[in-house]
C-alpha cells in the first residue's frame, strides 16, 4: 500500500509529539509521600473493614501500583521510626534511633546524609512538612534534621530554623507546641519570637498557610486533617518550580486499637481529596516506616465488626491482647510494609524493594540524580 510521503510526515510529527508527551508526563513537579507511622498491611485491613465493613475498601487498597517494602535497619531487624524514615528519605540505612545520619565511627559518630527534602530546598522547590505527631518526632524530624538520638529534640528545633542545607522547610504542621516553647525558653527567648526570626508566620490554626508563603503551626491537640493538608498544598502550589510535601498520620494501635485505627480511614481520607486536587504532575506514594503487632483474629460478616470487637472488650478477663477479634501485642515488627504509589514514576513501584528505594524513586520521578 503507497502512503503519500506527506501523510508520512504528519504520522512521523504526531508520533514524536506523542513520544515527547509521554516523556513528560514521566516527570513529576510535585512529591507527596503519604507515611502512615505503624501503617503495616494487618493495621490498614482492620481498619478498613472496622470503618467500612469490606474488605478492599480503602483508597489506598485501590491505587494502581504495588510493591511491598523491607523495613529492616543497618543494626535491628525490626526498625524504629528514625531509621526507618531516614532510610526512605535519603536512600541510606542507619542505626535504631538515628535521624538522617548514619553512623561512621565505633565511638558514635555520625555523618549527615541529605534528604530528598534538602534537595528540593537547594532546587528552589516550596517543601511541607504536616504530622499528627510532634513536630520534633523522627519521622518529621528525618526530612530536616540530622542527629545520633532522636530524642534529641534541642539540636532538632535549632535545626528547623538554622537547616544543614537550604532555608528550611517553608509550611510546617504538627504538634508539640509546649515542646517548643520549652526549648527555646532554655535559650531565652520565646517559641514567637525564633520562629518569626526565620521567617515564619507563627500560630495554631493551619488556616494560616493559605496566607504565608513560610508558615509554622505548632499545637498540642489534634486538627482536622483535610483541610489541613488542602491549605498546604493550595500554598506550596504556588511555586512554579514545584514541591516536595511529607504528611505523617500516627496508626499505632497500642493502649486504644480503635484510635490508631480510625488514623488510618482519616489518611485514607487525605490520600483521596489530595489525588482530587493535586493534579497529574503528582507523584503520591503511601508507605509506613514499620509494621505493628496488631492483628485480626475473628469477625463474622453481617454484622458491624467495631460492635463485635467492642462486645469482645466487654467480656470479663478481656485485654486488648487477648481480645479475640483485633488483638495488639505491643510494639513494631519486622515484617514487609506495603508501598503504594499513582502519578508519574509510580511504574517503578513494583515488586519486593528495601525501603531505601523509596527515595531513588522519588528522585527519580523528579529527574535528579543523586549527588556525589
Amino acid at each position: 500500500m503507497h502512503i503519500p510521503k506527506k501523510a508520512l510526515a504528519v504520522m512521523a510529527a504526531a508520533l514524536l509529539t506523542g513520544t515527547a508527551g509521554i516523556a513528560q508526563a514521566q516527570e513529576a513537579r510535585n512529591v507527596i509521600v503519604f507515611l502512615g507511622d505503624a501503617g503495616g498491611l494487618p493495621t490498614l485491613n482492620a481498619g478498613g473493614i472496622l470503618a467500612h465493613d469490606k474488605p478492599l475498601s480503602l483508597f489506598i487498597q485501590s491505587m494502581p501500583y504495588v510493591a511491598l517494602s523491607d523495613t529492616s535497619s543497618a543494626n535491628r531487624w525490626v526498625t524504629d521510626s528514625g531509621a526507618g524514615m531516614t532510610a526512605i528519605m535519603t536512600g541510606h540505612k542507619t542505626n535504631n534511633s538515628m535521624v538522617s545520619a548514619i553512623p561512621t565511627s565505633p565511638n558514635g559518630g555520625v555523618t549527615a546524609v541529605k534528604t530528598l527534602l534538602e534537595y528540593a530546598e537547594q532546587r528552589g522547590l516550596s517543601t511541607g512538612v504536616m504530622t499528627n505527631m510532634k513536630i520534633w518526632d523522627a519521622t518529621p524530624a528525618a526530612t530536616y534534621a540530622h542527629v545520633a538520638s532522636r530524642k534529641d529534640k534541642d539540636s532538632i528545633f535549632q535545626q528547623m530554623l538554622k537547616p544543614h542545607l537550604g532555608d528550611g522547610v517553608d509550611i510546617l504542621i504538627g504538634k508539640g507546641r509546649a515542646d517548643a516553647v520549652a526549648s527555646f525558653a532554655a535559650r531565652q527567648t520565646t517559641a514567637e519570637k525564633a520562629f518569626a526570626g526565620a521567617g515564619y508566620r507563627f500560630g495554631e490554626d493551619p488556616a494560616i498557610v493559605r496566607d504565608a508563603a513560610r508558615a509554622a503551626v505548632l499545637r498540642d491537640s489534634d486538627f482536622a486533617p483535610i483541610p489541613a493538608v488542602e491549605a498546604t498544598i493550595a500554598q506550596l502550589a504556588k511555586n512554579p518550580k514545584g514541591y516536595f510535601l511529607m504528611v505523617e498520620w500516627d496508626m499505632h494501635t497500642s493502649g486504644d486499637p480503635k484510635k490508631g485505627l480510625r488514623h488510618v480511614v482519616e489518611m485514607d481520607d487525605m490520600i483521596r481529596r489530595v489525588q482530587e486536587i493535586a493534579g497529574k504532575d503528582t507523584l503520591i506514594l503511601f508507605t509506613a516506616d514499620h509494621s505493628f503487632g496488631l492483628r485480626m483474629g475473628g469477625g463474622e460478616r453481617g454484622a458491624p465488626l467495631l460492635q463485635q470487637y467492642e462486645a469482645a472488650a466487654g467480656e470479663p478477663g478481656v485485654t486488648t491482647e487477648t481480645n479475640d477479634v483485633i488483638s495488639v501485642q505491643d510494639g513494631h515488627t519486622g515484617e514487609e510494609v506495603i508501598v503504594a504509589a499513582s502519578g508519574p514514576g509510580a511504574d517503578k513501584v513494583r515488586g519486593f524493594m528495601p525501603n531505601t528505594r523509596l527515595f531513588d524513586i522519588m528522585l527519580s520521578a523528579f529527574g535528579w540524580k543523586r549527588d556525589q
